[in-house]
Formats: structure tokens, C-alpha cells, sequence
């Protein structure tokens, strides 16, 4: 896997914080105790291709282009005129952002409509469409494309006359184009404390129609509850942990949906997913272990050091992000240079499994803490761990599954430095103002 890195936060007195389904799971690794610059990324992009912008047009027109008169007016024996049919299109000709679900309608008021072919302008294949029983009306049945300009070419006949005409228009640019990704893989596997984030490439405006347009199924059914960090960043979580051993799919119908500022989805997205064991393991700095479990049962006791009181671990019940055999940690990433008394030489840590973005990580720790595991603290905020605790916690547990660190004394992470949304209580979790233990 890729590995990024993003530095560890400085200690603090109270820490701060829709038509079509739902991204690849593995986060990438960012810095931690000990760890390396660079950028940090959780997400995967999106399945379907899509074009993104910032500037958004004024919204199209839905007034429909009418030709002819009223089906009320007399008939009349003038010379073959688009005049004779009455025929209303929809979109109007000219218009400009129509959206690419909606469909196009030809209607004409009297007699019947003859062909209608609808097509890019610069040429392609035409648009499927459906003629009513009565032949009056015709209705596009394919989803346009976006950022795409097109010609409606028809004919009606009233009368014995025949009637001819043209418009054009154009789909939703891309500037108003708007894409989602979701933080898991299609038929990946998960542990039981998985959080599922949906991130938009736009600002969500109509928030309430997002989250309509978003399903999860399985996975124990247990009702879950939204949570918006940002305009751009939603995230899901059911009521309890996910059924171990099940299965869940997720779906956000976002193509064609306007979620606020003109800006509409591009595309839907589609995730299943599989939870598997539970795994749990308990941090305690009263005892200076960690206890793993598995399904239940005590799989192994591990001595541990902690955060040094300078370097505090962070409590509560984080969610492992992604992990890596191997990862490089420097002590740059943390803004200390050679001569401050937290410096430490850039090493390989070994057996890696991420708990924060801001970097805290379980892993093996260094030869020279090796002599205190379970007796005192010297980390900067990691879960060091003798070679074999390191390499279980790499090798059984697995992204999604929950660490609980207890008793250090410090407060819990921000529920976004990682995934520390289990330890909001879940009617509270709707509250972006709930400020909670951290």
C-alpha cells in the first residue's frame, strides 16, 4: 500500500476538532510517533469518471420551447409551417445546464408526431426515445451526458400539412458537475468499528437530499446516524459495531441530484463489503498492556509503552486506519531538529497500524524502550509494542477494527483526527456542536 504522512499534533491542555451507490477503504499512512512528511489521503477516487469545477453558471431555463399556436386556434390551409403542429419542447431551445436525468419531452397539440431524433451536435449516436399510444408526445429514455451540447431534430404532421423543426441546448457543465467518493473497497474486508466517510468534490448544500439519497444494508441492520465534519465530508456509523462475519452494501444515488449552488451529481456509487472477525483490544496505562480479543475471547496480553508525559497518549476508542509492515518515521515530521531532547534518529518501525491521522500508530518499538515495555511511558504518543505484540496486532486485526486506550490522563482525539466517532454517544452523533470529552 501507499504510504503519506501527516504530522502528530502538538499536546494540548483540551484538544480541538443520489440516480445511481458507495470507496477504497485502505486510508493511506500518514506520520506518527515517529514518521515522515507528506500528504494524507483516506480515500479512493471514485469508479466513474467525472469532471469537477469550482465556478458554477446560472441555472438553466425549464421554460419549454412551444412552436405553432394553441390546440384551441383553428386549423388553417396555409403552406406547410412548424406553425400547423404546435409542438412544445422541452428543454427550451438555447437552454443551458439541463440536467442529463431529466428526460426531453416532444409534444405537439394535434395531429401526431412524425420522426424525432435527438443527438450530440458534434455528432455520435442518437438518443433513445418512447412515442406515446396517441403519438402526440415522444420522451428521451437514456441519461444524457454532461458538459454536452445537443440537436432535437422533428417532424409532426396536422391536417395533411407537415411541420419541421430544430432546437438546441446544452447538459450541466462541468463546473457544476459534482462527484463522491466513500473510504471502502468493493468486496473488501472491514472490522467491525469501520466508519463509513463519503467525501464530495462540492459543497453540500441540500445536506437533508444527500443523506436521503444514501442506503446501508446488512451488516447486523442495526440503524445508524449521519455525521457532516465538513460541507464536503459526511460520515455514517451504525447504532452499534457491525454484525461480525457480515455482509454490507452502500449506496449514494447521486447521479442527477442537485445538492445545493446549481452543482449536480455526476454519478451514483455502489459498495459491498464484507466485516469480519471482531477484533478489540484494550490499551490500559494502569497496567501498561494491551489485550487483544477475538470474537469475544482473550487472544493474547502484550506489555506496552505509552505517550511520555510530554508526548501524552490520546483515550478512547480509535479505529485502525490502514497499516504497513514497514514505515519510515522521522523526527522532523514533528517539527524537532537535532539538539532538542525529544530527537530521535529517523528509523524503519516495523509492524505498523495506524490509530490517528495526527499520528499515533501501534507498533514494534525501538530496541532502547524494549527494556520498560510494561513498566514505564517513552513514546511520543504511540502504542510500542514488544516484536511479537506488534506483529499480531499487524497480522490478526485488520482497518476498521477498534484499540481503546484507557487512563492516561489525556483527553480523547478529535472524532475526525482518524475515526474517533465511537466515542460520541449516538444521539449525539447528529450534533455537529457536541463537543464531548475532547
Amino acid at each position: 500500500m501507499s504510504l503519506s504522512s501527516r504530522p502528530h499534533r502538538a499536546p494540548r491542555a483540551v484538544p480541538a476538532r443520489r440516480l445511481l451507490a458507495l470507496v477504497t477503504a485502505t486510508a493511506v499512512l500518514a506520520t506518527g510517533c515517529a514518521h515522515a512528511a507528506g500528504a494524507h489521503s483516506g480515500e479512493p477516487a471514485p469508479t466513474a469518471a467525472s469532471s469537477t469545477g469550482s465556478a458554477a453558471t446560472s441555472a438553466p431555463s425549464a421554460t419549454p420551447t412551444t412552436t405553432g399556436p394553441t390546440a384551441t386556434e383553428p386549423a388553417t390551409t396555409a403552406p406547410a409551417s412548424p406553425q400547423l403542429a404546435g409542438v412544445v419542447v422541452t428543454p427550451a431551445d438555447a437552454a443551458v445546464g439541463h440536467n442529463p436525468v431529466d428526460p426531453v419531452v416532444v409534444r405537439t397539440g394535434r395531429g401526431e408526431l412524425g420522426e424525432v431524433v435527438l443527438v450530440p451536435a458534434a455528432g455520435g449516436v442518437p438518443v433513445p426515445g418512447e412515442r406515446s399510444a396517441d403519438g402526440r408526445t415522444w420522451t428521451s429514455t437514456d441519461v444524457l451526458a454532461f458538459d454536452t451540447a445537443y440537436a432535437l431534430h422533428w417532424t409532426a404532421a396536422a391536417g395533411g400539412a407537415t411541420s419541421t423543426g430544430t432546437s438546441t441546448f446544452s447538459t450541466v457543465s462541468a463546473a457544476q458537475e459534482v462527484d463522491a467518493r466513500v473510504n471502502v473497497a468493493e468486496g473488501g474486508v472491514y472490522g467491525t468499528g469501520q466508519i463509513l466517510q463519503f467525501t464530495f468534490s462540492e459543497p453540500v448544500r441540500h445536506r437533508d437530499e444527500v443523506e436521503r439519497a444514501i442506503t446501508v444494508r446488512g451488516g447486523g441492520d442495526r440503524a445508524g446516524a449521519f455525521r457532516w465534519y465538513s460541507d464536503t465530508v459526511l460520515r455514517y456509523r451504525p447504532a452499534d459495531t457491525w454484525e461480525p462475519h457480515s455482509e454490507v452494501t452502500v449506496s449514494l444515488d447521486l447521479l442527477g441530484l442537485d445538492v445545493g449552488g446549481g452543482m449536480i451529481g455526476n454519478h451514483d456509487l455502489r459498495r459491498s463489503f464484507s466485516i469480519g472477525a471482531e477484533h478489540y483490544a484494550r490499551v490500559d496505562d494502569a497496567t501498561k498492556t494491551l489485550t487483544a480479543y477475538v470474537d469475544g475471547e482473550v487472544a493474547g496480553t502484550f506489555p506496552v509503552t505509552l505517550g511520555n508525559p510530554d508526548w501524552p497518549s490520546t483515550t478512547g476508542r480509535k479505529v485502525i486506519m490502514e497499516q504497513a509492515p514497514s514505515y519510515l518515521f522521522k523526527a522532523s515530521s514533528l517539527s524537532l531538529q537535532p539538539g532538542d531532547p525529544h530527537w530521535y534518529e529517523t528509523f524503519w518501525a516495523s509492524n505498523v497500524s495506524r490509530l490517528t491521522a495526527s499520528g499515533e500508530f501501534v507498533h514494534q518499538a525501538l530496541p532502547s524502550a524494549m527494556p520498560v515495555l510494561g513498566e514505564a511511558n517513552v513514546s511520543h504518543g504511540c502504542v510500542g509494542m514488544s516484536a511479537e505484540g506488534a506483529k499480531f496486532v499487524h497480522d490478526v486485526f485488520r482497518p476498521g477494527d477498534i484499540v481503546e486506550v484507557v487512563g492516561t490522563g489525556y483527553p480523547q482525539a478529535d472524532p475526525d483526527d482518524g475515526y474517533g466517532d465511537w466515542n460520541i454517544p449516538l444521539e449525539h452523533y447528529a450534533d455537529e456542536s457536541w463537543q464531548g470529552k475532547w
